[in-house]
């Protein structure tokens, strides 16, 4: 699957097919002419959705055990489209499936008379007549406009997760390839500010941004250089270092314990600004905003601050502090702060970074920064940033 691209999977009959009726329906065609248009086409676009890849289990170009790709595809889809028809016992235990893993967008859809099962009457379920383009048309911009709303909501439409509340991810999310920026232009931001996504490990941005910001815990001590974290990173590569690679002055780790001088902790959201050290010539990077968005607790370890909104402002004003005059930076990178271990739920964490950002620079619009560059690093991470987007009505720039 495209990792920075919508999904929509169909689970369908593939053919032509006999329905419960005793009809026969060439599905092929209920697929060119209904459902690939509604997701893929100008329909979708008018609905207000996002650019949308579609695929069937039939059109899959690769080697495996059919059923493996199906389950997988069934599960990482942001979208899946369900055609009812057939009344097919296949196509009720993949529906399933979907039901048990995400807690949405799942479209259900049938030709019209079909009955459904009494366990799926409580569903919307779009219904067409391939017969004739007035119903087709119709089928079409009702496929685009529930999958368009679904995107941009938190509303499930899978029963299992109404009732039970689960949270179901892969054991570790895919990792995302170094790849460049994506910037989007939010109508809450003005016509010249940009938000932009950058996927992968911090030592693989291409993209020149003024400021790093480093996620750290309240007594700001850098993790160790080979630790699987941004502070990890930030540190090694803005230490200088001999010709083997060894450290040989920790520019930034001192720097930052200079900083803080005798005191042992900060408060939450406290932002401390240093030099960046080797990044400087590396990256582009001019300054480094170590942000307290990490606590601990004994025998529990870390874990994000309550008010991880209030890191984001505290960030953003920084920037626009006179303190900063001499570097004038115009563009930042923030990490995914509460999406680590131990934080919020990826959507309600999403959401409260993102809303942060935009309420600071509504309250603020002539802040200096003109490029807001969010780092991510997981396939989850992704598709929760996505979903966002679409909420706040972002279009690529």
């Amino acid at each position: 699957m495209n990792t920075t691209a919508t999904t929509c999977f169909v689970i369908m009959p593939f053919g032509e097919k006999t329905d419960a009726d005793g009809k026969v329906i060439d599905f092929d065609a209920i697929y060119d002419d209904i459902i690939e248009p509604a997701v893929s086409g100008d329909t979708m676009k008018a609905a207000g959705g996002p650019p949308i890849t579609c695929v069937r289990c039939d059109k899959i170009a690769q080697a495996g055990w059919v059923h493996r790709q199906m389950i997988e595809s069934i599960h990482k889809a942001e979208v899946v489209v369900v055609d009812l028809s057939t009344l097919n016992p296949n196509v009720f235990f993949e529906l399933g499936v979907r039901h048990a893993l995400r807690t949405r967008v799942s479209v259900l859809l049938c030709r019209e008379g079909t009955k459904t099962p009494f366990n799926l009457q409580g569903f919307k379920v779009i219904r067409y007549d391939a017969q004739t383009i007035e119903s087709r048309q119709a089928a079409q911009r009702a496929i685009a406009s529930y999958v368009a709303n679904g995107l941009k909501s938190d509303t499930t439409d899978s029963l299992v997760h109404e009732i039970l509340k689960l949270r179901i991810t892969d054991a570790e999310p895919q990792r995302l390839k170094p790849g460049p920026a994506q910037f989007y232009k939010l109508p809450a931001l003005g016509a010249k500010r940009r938000l932009g996504l950058i996927t992968g490990d911090l030592r693989f941005v291409t993209e020149r941004l003024d400021l790093w910001v480093n996620s750290e815990n309240t007594n700001m001590q850098m993790s160790r250089f080979f630790d699987r974290s941004g502070s990890a990173v930030i540190r090694y590569f803005g230490a200088e270092r001999d010709i083997a690679g060894q450290v040989s002055k920790d520019t930034i780790a001192d720097e930052l314990a200079q900083a803080m001088g005798a005191y042992k902790s900060v408060p939450p959201a406290t932002v401390i600004v240093t030099g960046s050290g080797a990044l400087q010539a590396s990256h582009g990077v001019q300054r480094l905003f170590h942000v307290a968005a990490v606590e601990g607790a004994l025998g529990l370890g870390y874990s994000p601050v309550k008010d991880v909104a209030a890191c984001v402002d505290n960030v953003l004003a920084m920037a626009d502090k006179p303190a900063l005059d001499p570097v004038k930076p115009t563009s930042i990178l923030l990490p995914l702060m509460g999406t680590g271990s131990g934080g919020a739920a990826i959507n309600e964490a999403i959401d409260t970074l993102f809303d942060s950002a935009v309420s600071y620079f509504e309250r603020c619009p002539k802040s200096r920064l003109a490029k807001v560059c969010f780092q991510v690093f997981n396939s989850e991470q992704l598709e929760a940033c996505q979903r966002k987007l679409a909420q706040l009505g972002a279009k690529a720039a």
